[in-house]
C-alpha cells in the first residue's frame, strides 16, 4: 500500500494551494487525490472572467500550477469512497493509500431541486446551475429556452448572462426582495434585459418526460424548458462526518467555510497547509 506524509483529498484551487504550501512549509511525502482528470476543480468549468487579475477559471487555474512541485504525487481519475480511522483511504478501482495527515478540500456541494418544496415531476430539463455551466463549458452543450434561473446569487447572475448571450430567453427568480450578487454581475441584467422577478420562488413545475412549464409563488406560471436550480452551496464533508475531530485531520477551502471568492479559499488554504506541517514536525 502506498503512504504518504499528508494526503490531500480534493484538486481545487483549495488543494493545489494546501499542497504547494506544505511542500515549501517542508512536506517531502505528499499526494492529492481527485476524481477528476486534471487539477483545477470547478474552476476549469468557469468560462467567465473575474478570478485574480481579470482571468478566467482555466486561465487562473493554469497560474496556481505554474510553480506546483513535480515531486508531489497527483492521484486523478479516482474517487475517494472512504476515509477510515486507522488512517487509510479506500479510493475507485480497488485502491487503497495510507497517510500521516490529512486534508480535506472537497469543496462544496449545490443545494439540489430535491432539497426544495417543488411540486410537480421531474422531468428532464432540470439541473444545478453548477450542473449546466460544466455541461456548456467543457462539453459543449445547449439547453433549450426559454429558461428559468431560481436564484440570483453570483452563479446565477452569470449564467443567465450566459445564457442570453447565447439568445436564449431567460428569466431570474429571486426569494428575496432584492438581486443577490457581486454588483459587477448585477450589472449583467440590465446589460442582457434580464427579466428579474423577486419576492418570488418556484413552487410547481409541469410537464411529463420534458419540462414545459413552473408555477411562482404568485400563481404565475412560466413557459419554460429549462429550469436551473442556483439557491446556494453546502460544505462536503461526508467521507469525515463520522470521524469526529481526530488530530490527524484539517479541512480547508469551501469544505470548511463557503468562500464567496477563490483568494479566501487559497489563504485558508495556504496556512492549512503550513500548520499541517508545523504540527508533523512537533
Amino acid at each position: 500500500m502506498e503512504h504518504y506524509d499528508l494526503l490531500i483529498v480534493g484538486g481545487g484551487a483549495a488543494g493545489i494551494s494546501a499542497a504547494k504550501a506544505a511542500r515549501r512549509a517542508g512536506c517531502a511525502s505528499i499526494a492529492v487525490v481527485d476524481r477528476k482528470p486534471a487539477l483545477g476543480g470547478v474552476l476549469l468549468q468557469c468560462a467567465h472572467r473575474g478570478f485574480g487579475d481579470g482571468c478566467t477559471g482555466p486561465e487562473f487555474v493554469r497560474q496556481l500550477l505554474e510553480d506546483f512541485p513535480p515531486e508531489i504525487r497527483v492521484i486523478s481519475g479516482r474517487t475517494v469512497l472512504k476515509i477510515e480511522e486507522s488512517k487509510v483511504a479506500r479510493l475507485s478501482g480497488g485502491r487503497s493509500v495510507s497517510f500521516d495527515r490529512l486534508i480535506l478540500a472537497a469543496g462544496c456541494r449545490e443545494v439540489p431541486m430535491g432539497a426544495l418544496p417543488i411540486a410537480g415531476t421531474r422531468p428532464t430539463g432540470i439541473y444545478t446551475a453548477g450542473q449546466m455551466q460544466e455541461m456548456m463549458n467543457l462539453h459543449g452543450y445547449a439547453p433549450e429556452g426559454p429558461a428559468v434561473i431560481l436564484g440570483s446569487g453570483d452563479l446565477g447572475l452569470i449564467l443567465a448572462d450566459q445564457l442570453a448571450q447565447a439568445g436564449i430567453p431567460v428569466t431570474l427568480v429571486e426569494k428575496k426582495s432584492s438581486c443577490g450578487g457581486l454588483a459587477r454581475n448585477r450589472r449583467l441584467l440590465d446589460r442582457d434585459s434580464i427579466r428579474l422577478v423577486c419576492s418570488q420562488t418556484v413552487t410547481e413545475v409541469a410537464g411529463e418526460k420534458w419540462l414545459t412549464a413552473c408555477r411562482l409563488s404568485s400563481g404565475e406560471w412560466l413557459p419554460c424548458k429549462t429550469l436551473l436550480i442556483a439557491v446556494g452551496l453546502r460544505p462536503e464533508r461526508t467521507l469525515t462526518a463520522n470521524l469526529g475531530n481526530p488530530e490527524w485531520l484539517r479541512l480547508c477551502g469551501n469544505c470548511s467555510t463557503v468562500h464567496p471568492m477563490v483568494e479566501g479559499a487559497i489563504t485558508e488554504a495556504i496556512q492549512t497547509g503550513t500548520a499541517v506541517w508545523e504540527t508533523m514536525r512537533k
